[in-house]
């Protein structure tokens, strides 16, 4: 009786301890819920519940605000937090979030704005702008970094053809110098592009552990290389690096030049490729995910090629191949998301732009279902997190955000099967940006209102007159094309081809120009456990709470 005492005294003190350990790794991870958990007072204080039951209490809360219900409406800010900040010339074109930070990306405003980017970091918990990286003549497209390690990574676009892309390496918080190194991505090929960028912290390569992880494809010449780079904070000094032959630049500084690109002296970021997978096909762009058990790729096929299905290439970690190319999509279909789920069976998750959500068995490399979801509209409208054990979707359409978890059975029976419809409309929440779009639209006239003194003209009105007028051209010339009797006719028509084609090309421009001066769309989508963010083609960022829900009902009231 002891001894099933003091074994069920251990266990009790062994689970405490990890819900304790639970506890703090998901505060810390996620700072913002901090006000939800006491962490000093919890000892004493949780009585019988225990972290355990804090911990699945909190859970419980975000996902009965999350879920779709009637009762509550997430509070829904625009433009008036912190990170909204930027001037007047300039337009956020991008975000990231993580636990504690906030990324935006600042491109120009308008097409006569001078064309360079910015990057600015904002700390959630101080709510101020840590470091800004100005002056970037490319757009940070593929941006990934590690909090913990402090490292920012951006692609940058090579402008000579012959060259291939560079990463450009940062510190995340701001010091004096925060550029660390430009790597060059050399042994990818003459000319590869960077297809995209996945970091994960902590990351075992076989039995070494790597403070971080990139994984950088990059395609040319319809075939492709996966690069997985370890990036580690070092010092470096003729000390540590006495292979390199030291030189000073005209600023005084040293640096050892190496094939990937100049190490400056100091205490910077050293790279090491630690594993390379060749694929014989062109991988898609911006959708890569890896573990250190797996990473997988979605192959994007010419045009020339008989079989032009978008293939799952699914690549084993342990020994750096490929495991399986298994077809996931039609033809030209673009895949906007994937992400690998942590369980048992090992699967990846992938919408694409047809609106399929498909789900794949990464082992036995087989789709084992799929389920018709909103279409996203873009890549950047789609993001993916871990909710507590479960993939969470957010797919942006215009201007609805819908929401939804990866909650259907991965090995369906028939009778899931026939009730999977009903249940699937439980599960999705639909938070939507409508209610703010006329405010928008206001503002934008207002942007484009004539500077004082000038007449104000009505720019929908002139775009749509010009366009009646442009048809009527169109239908003119149109009648005029008959095909030619005699010889010398040809050339004629000819011409008129050519008037015909100029005519149907500025219609298209006008028609997009008419849709750019009406319509607010979502640019891109961010999430954390209890916030969404979504950035429209404003520029406006708009925040919806959940922890700070309200009861529909007294908002009806106020209206």
């Amino acid at each position: 009786t002891l001894e099933k005492t003091s074994r069920h005294m251990y266990s009790l003190i062994q689970t405490h301890q990890y819900w304790r350990r639970a506890l703090k790794k998901l505060v810390l991870k996620h700072p913002y819920l901090g006000h939800k958990i006491d962490t000093e007072t919890e000892e004493e204080d949780l009585g019988k519940e225990g972290c355990k039951g804090v911990y699945k209490n909190l859970a419980k809360e975000l996902n009965l605000f999350w879920k779709k219900n009637e009762k509550f409406k997430p509070l829904t800010l625009r433009n008036d937090q912190y990170f909204c900040e930027k001037d007047e010339r300039q337009k956020i074109v991008s975000m990231k979030v993580t636990g504690n930070y906030f990324i935006t990306v600042l491109g120009p405003r308008t097409r006569s704005d001078l064309a360079v980017y910015s990057l600015r970091v904002f700390d959630r918990n101080t709510k101020k702008k840590i470091n800004e990286i100005s002056n970037l003549i490319d757009k940070p497209e593929y941006l990934a970094f590690s909090p913990k390690y402090n490292i920012m990574v951006a692609k940058s676009h090579e402008t000579c053809l012959s060259m291939p892309d560079t990463l450009n390496i940062w510190t995340l918080e701001s010091q004096s110098d925060s550029f660390l190194r430009a790597y060059h991505l050399k042994s990818s090929g003459n000319g590869a592009r960077c297809t995209a960028l996945v970091l994960k912290e902590d990351i075992f390569f076989g039995s070494l552990r790597k403070d971080c992880v990139v994984m950088c494809p990059t395609r040319y010449n319809n075939k492709s290389v996966v690069r997985f780079l370890a990036l580690a904070r070092v010092n470096f000094c003729p000390d540590s690096f006495p292979a390199g032959a030291w030189k000073t630049d005209n600023a005084g500084d040293r640096f050892v030049k190496t094939n990937s690109g100049l190490i400056y002296e100091g205490h910077k970021v050293a790279v090491e490729e630690v594993g390379r997978v060749h694929i014989p096909h062109l991988v898609q762009l911006g959708v890569a995910d890896f573990t250190d058990k797996w990473a997988i790729l979605f192959s994007e096929a010419p045009k020339e090629l008989p079989d032009r299905n978008i293939h799952l290439i699914v690549l084993d970690m342990a020994n750096m191949s490929i495991r399986h190319i298994l077809k996931a999509y039609e033809p030209r279909i673009a895949v906007y998301g994937a992400s690998l789920h942590q369980q048992e069976p090992d699967v990846a998750v992938a919408v694409g732009k047809d609106g399929y959500l498909k789900v794949f068995d990464l082992d036995s490399g087989r789709e084992l279902t799929n389920q018709r979801v909103p279409k996203p509209m873009a890549r950047t409208n789609t993001t993916i997190i871990d909710f507590f054990g479960t993939t969470r979707f957010m797919l942006g359409s215009i201007t609805d955000i819908h929401v939804f978890d990866l909650q259907f059975p991965l090995y369906p029976s028939p009778e899931a099967k026939l009730d999977r419809i009903e249940r699937r409309r439980e599960h999705i929440r639909t938070v939507s940006i409508y209610g703010e779009v006329w405010d928008m639209v206001e503002e934008r006239a207002l942007q484009l209102a004539p500077p004082p003194g000038v007449h104000a003209l009505d720019p929908l009105m002139q775009l749509q007159q010009n366009l009646a007028a442009l048809n009527q051209v169109n239908q003119a010339i149109e009648a005029n094309i008959v095909r030619p009797e005699l010889p010398e006719e040809a050339d004629r028509v000819e011409q008129l081809m050519v008037e015909f084609r100029a005519v149907q090309q500025r219609i298209h421009d006008l028609n997009q120009e008419m849709e750019a001066r009406i319509s607010v769309a979502i640019e891109a989508v961010a999430a954390d456990l209890s916030h969404i963010f979504v950035l429209t083609n404003t520029g406006d960022i708009m925040t919806f709470d959940f922890c700070e829900s309200s009861p529909i009902d007294e908002s009806i009231g106020e209206d």
